[in-house]
């Protein structure tokens, strides 16, 4: 009987030796995996463009158009600002603005022209 123990035992300490090795393969080969996946980057995306038009009375004009004709006035005239605030009259298709608090009839932009 001791015979046939001896000889089982070289076979279960193998059995044993194969499966650690094996384990330790799938633990390298998750490791290198999770690797190549923390280096791929993210994707990006692209920026949205956005644009803002005022309609009235068959008249469009961009809000932009209309800031730039602002500050072109303002320019024209030799001011600064350091705070401006446009108002949009549809009913008279023209753009009101204050300069530092300040303004009046002369700062005006005609929407037509724009």
């Amino acid at each position: 009987m001791a015979s046939k123990k001896k000889a089982a035992e070289p076979t279960v300490a193998a059995e044993t030796a194969a499966k650690e090795k094996t384990a330790k393969t799938t633990k390298a080969a998750a490791k290198s995996v999770t690797k190549t996946v923390e280096k791929q980057p993210a994707a990006k995306k692209a920026a949205c463009k956005t644009s803002v038009c005022v309609e009235m009375s068959g008249l469009s004009v961009s809000v932009a158009d209309i800031q730039n004709a602002v500050k072109k006035a303002i320019k024209d005239k030799g001011q600064e600002a350091s705070d401006l605030k446009i108002y949009i009259n549809a009913a008279e298709q023209a753009a009101y603005y204050t300069v530092d608090g300040e303004g009046g009839e002369e700062c005006k932009v005609d929407l037509n022209t724009l």
